[in-house]
């Protein structure tokens, strides 16, 4: 039977109880501090009448308090959903009707929709009850997170996964990453995204030092927490991130070459141009992609400074997960680079389903195999291709275009900060790739020049008939395009 994380971390509170737990740009916090707030958090909830199965409705923030309240509410027994920092208040009621959550903890909300609402100050609380702990820790098939996805192919809906799914991911990250007890972490996402939660417990169950950034905004802080006197440290960032990086700060990256020890990407996959670019500034670093989603945990790992020449390719399946290829039915398919399957992720790490929507599970759920809308292959090495999403795949007269393939090429060429590839509807075809390309600051736009740069690149039923410059790419909060945004 598998420890929760909460389990986890109050051993190694009993190991390091002096050690930096969680540091913030303005504050830190030791590991036996750390697991005195999470028991009084837990105290304080269950006082106010929190069961084991009820589900806590809060903001999330790139703060020790929200990390205190997360595994706070896990000892208690309760399932927290932590939502974007930026939720509107007026949509809480909605949101809480949605997953049936029992009470939220916001300060700004208030109980006229009939919510059970607790003040937000809980630090004070979780001290005020800090020593009074009498929880027991959660099993493994009780529920522990309810995540939202990010909507980006649909409704945004709720991800129910339990506390053995939590710590069957942090084993798989453990496992992808080499995280160790002196692993220092540095991330900057919202800790309501699945990824960034995951980085965070993994780096607690291992011993180490999570250091929690509030964005990437401030490119000064950000390499403040490079500078982290410490021999080795790890960084996990989006793809976004890395892009904004290069174009705002050149190649100062480079300059911690010897001081990186992994710098791990995930939400999207990394554009080849950029890969590369790591692979000259970060030669001594292992360079990780991941491949997963907040159904699926994390399914693959690819250390592309290892491998460099596997364009496409998310890496082989991590332990508690196996990938299998499958057609419209569900029938298990060999897959190959000409007749691609749909990938589906089996294993410990896998969701409940989606709180409250019976449907909508049936239809990326069956036991514990998530069904995806990725299209990929494995080859002979057991290295797992992604080629793109089924519903992204635009139809050109039959033959099928991955937008993210025509993307990717383009942001070889020098010039293009950023693109989305969209289909456009044709007389002939049915459907042509368009190409919307945001150009770097004072460069032209020339779409003449660049189609004949992706025909070099591309089969022609591939390249874009029709170009247009944009002044931004529609992206989500955590920086992936918005494509349902473009249909």
């Amino acid at each position: 039977m598998r420890k929760c994380i909460e389990e986890q971390i109050a051993a190694q509170a009993d190991r390091f109880p002096e050690k930096h737990a969680i540091i913030t740009l303005g504050e830190s916090i030791t590991y036996g501090e750390l697991d005195r707030l999470i028991g009084g958090y837990a105290s304080y909830l269950k006082a106010k009448g929190v069961g084991r199965g009820d589900i806590v409705l809060a903001r999330a923030a790139q703060t020790i308090e929200f990390a205190v309240l997360y595994f706070g509410t896990h000892l208690a027994g309760g399932v927290i959903s932590p939502l974007e920092e930026n939720t509107p208040v007026t949509e809480l009621p909605m949101i809480a009707r949605q997953i049936g959550a029992r009470l939220v903890v916001d300060s700004s909300a208030d109980d006229t929709a009939g919510l059970r609402i607790l003040p937000r100050a809980v630090v004070e609380d979780a001290k005020a009850f800090a020593g009074s702990s009498q929880s027991c820790f959660p099993f493994e098939d009780e529920l522990a997170d309810v995540l939202f996805t990010t909507g980006t192919t649909g409704i945004s809906k709720g991800v129910a996964l339990t506390h053995g799914a939590l710590s069957a991911t942090a084993e798989n990250l453990t496992y992808g990453c080499g995280y160790r007890e002196d692993t220092v972490m540095v991330a900057a996402s919202p800790l309501n995204h699945a990824h960034a939660i995951r980085h965070l417990y993994t780096t607690l169950v291992n011993g180490g030092t999570f250091y929690l950034l509030n964005g990437m905004t401030n490119l000064k802080k950000f390499y403040q927490a490079l500078d982290y006197p410490c021999e080795k440290l790890s960084c996990w960032l989006p793809p976004s991130a890395i892009r904004m990086l290069f174009m705002l700060s050149g190649n100062k990256l480079g300059e911690y070459a010897n001081k990186l020890e992994f710098l791990e990407v995930s939400t999207q996959p990394l554009s080849e141009a950029d890969k590369e670019k790591l692979r000259g500034l970060l030669p001594k670093t292992r360079l990780l992609n991941c491949y997963g989603s907040s159904e699926s945990g994390v399914a693959c790992m690819y250390d592309f400074q290892k491998y460099p020449d596997r364009a496409g390719c998310v890496g082989k399946a991590t332990p508690n997960t196996t990938i299998a290829f499958v057609d419209d039915d569900r029938n298990t398919v060999t897959a190959s680079i000409e007749h691609p399957g749909l990938i589906a992720c089996s294993g410990d790490t896998a969701m409940r389903g989606y709180i409250n929507e019976p449907e909508l599970t049936k239809l990326a759920l069956s036991g514990n195999t998530v069904f995806t809308s990725d299209l990929g292959y494995m080859d002979e090495d057991g290295f797992v291709y992604v080629i793109g999403r089924q519903g992204d795949v635009i139809n050109v007269g039959g033959l099928k275009v991955a937008p993210t393939e025509v993307e990717e090429a383009a942001l070889g060429f020098d010039g293009v900060e950023d693109c989305v590839c969209i289909a456009k509807d044709h007389p002939i075809s049915g459907k042509t790739p368009k190409l919307l390309v945001v150009m770097k600051q004072n460069r032209a736009f020339d779409a003449k020049e660049l189609r004949e740069y992706l025909l070099e690149r591309l089969e022609s039923y591939k390249v874009p008939t029709s170009f247009e410059r944009v002044d931004t790419v529609k992206r989500t909060y955590n920086g992936k395009i918005d494509r349902k945004a473009y249909r």
